[in-house]
C-alpha cells in the first residue's frame, strides 16, 4: 500500500502510523500492536472532540 491514509485527527492518525509500521516489525509483535491500536482508537472515539481541538 503506497498511499498513506490520514484522517486529520491526530490521535487516530498516530494509530494508523503504528499499524503501517508493522511492515518493519517481527510477526510476533503484531498482536500487541493491534491490541494497543484497538484500545487507542476506542479512547479516541470516546474523547470529547472539543477538548482535543484545544
Amino acid at each position: 500500500m503506497d498511499e498513506q491514509v490520514r484522517t486529520g485527527v491526530a490521535s487516530v492518525d498516530a494509530v494508523i502510523e503504528s499499524i503501517e509500521g508493522l511492515v518493519e516489525r517481527p510477526l510476533a509483535e503484531h498482536t500487541a500492536v493491534f491490541t494497543a491500536a484497538q484500545e487507542r482508537l476506542r479512547r479516541a472515539l470516546d474523547a470529547d472532540p472539543v477538548s482535543e481541538d484545544g
